[in-house]
């Protein structure tokens, strides 16, 4: 039996690819500055640490406070993504390609769910509880929270992303 959170997420993402054009066009397509990092604003906290952000997308199972993150990503080859896995996880696209093919290989749990732009990851992360997702900071937009990682947010000075 299919609990109603995985539901929830399922629907997410199927609407998410169902949209993504519209909701695109709405949020408007920026591809520059720093990358901000998201929940939904009734998340329970206001900041994430870096190492706790880095085991999220690396696939380990990582709570704050109480809640079981979800992290959501970018297609492989996307800006986004490329620059959120250099700077957070210190990996090119390839690098990256063989760590999860090497966590497949020995039955460990697989990579984040991706979705095709900023707009599919401010839906999700908006409306699914423990979702966790980056865009770029002038994209959030208010339906969002912006975490501080390490107490930083974008635009601070030694801000990683």
């Amino acid at each position: 039996m299919i609990d109603r959170r995985t539901l929830l997420i399922s629907c997410a993402f199927a609407f998410a690819a169902i949209t993504s054009v519209t909701l695109a066009e709405s949020y408007g397509a920026e591809n520059v500055g720093p990358l901000a990092i998201v929940v939904s604003k009734s998340f329970p906290t206001n900041e994430i640490s870096f190492g706790d952000l880095k085991r999220a997308y690396m696939g380990s199972p990582v709570v704050a406070n109480g809640k079981p993150l979800v992290p959501i990503t970018y297609p492989r080859g996307s800006p986004e993504r490329i620059g959120f896995d250099k700077a957070v996880l210190g990996m090119s696209p390839e690098q990256i390609g063989l760590y999860w093919i090497d966590r497949k290989i020995r039955g460990q749990a697989g990579p984040p769910k991706h979705v095709p732009d900023a707009a599919a990851v401010l839906w999700i992360v908006g409306r699914v509880d423990g979702a966790i997702g980056f865009v770029r900071a002038s994209a959030a937009g208010k339906d969002v929270k912006i975490l501080r990682v390490d107490g930083k947010l974008p635009g601070d000075p030694g801000y990683r992303l």
